[in-house]
């Protein structure tokens, strides 16, 4: 990232070599069409390069911040074109305001290593938990929404995604190898 806020283009086409397919990608499955989903991709590379100075020199994860923002991006994206109310600036911007919760470079190269027992442990999610999780990461929907569309009582969906969250997290320890558990 140093190079990148020296204004080195050679550095921001590396970033975009390492993560251009993951995450447009990550974008399609959020945004069916694939010129909206490269559109997405580009702006947020270009926001990078704009903001690169404000990157710590170490800590902080690029990967992290490019996945969340992208996301964060696609799913306004969706929901203008859905002609949903645009979420809360706290929950679409969340990789703004302080780049120091985002996880360590270490921690997002573990996951990548993992990544096929990652998605092992989603699949163990039980079907409607994956199911409202699914409506609230890709497609955006905020909890009343995923009710509505559920055709369920929202205390049954709130409780759900807790538990699939706390399913998850669980899980993750056992990958990250922080906590023993059977996947």
């Amino acid at each position: 990232m140093a190079c990148v806020a020296r204004g080195d283009t050679e550095a921001l086409g590396e970033l975009y070599t390492r993560f251009a397919p993951t995450l447009v990608g990550m974008l399609r499955r959020i945004l069916p069409s694939p010129g909206a989903a490269e559109e997405v991709f580009e702006k947020v590379l270009l926001r990078l390069w704009k903001e690169a100075a404000r990157f710590p020199r170490e800590g902080s994860s690029v990967a992290a911040w490019l996945f969340i923002t992208a996301r964060s991006r696609a799913v306004g994206v969706r929901r203008a074109q859905q002609n949903l109310p645009p979420l809360s600036k706290l929950l679409s911007d969340s990789a703004d305001a302080d780049l120091a919760w985002l996880p360590r470079p270490e921690a997002v190269r573990q996951l990548e290593e993992r990544r096929e027992l990652l998605r092992k442990v989603l699949n163990q999610l039980p079907k409607p938990q994956r199911a409202a999780l699914e409506l609230a990461v890709f497609d955006g929907h905020t909890e009343e929404e995923i009710a509505v569309k559920l055709g369920e009582p929202l205390g049954r969906v709130k409780s759900g995604l807790r538990a699939g969250m706390r399913f998850l997290r669980h899980r993750l320890r056992a990958v990250t190898g922080t906590w023993a558990a059977n996947l």
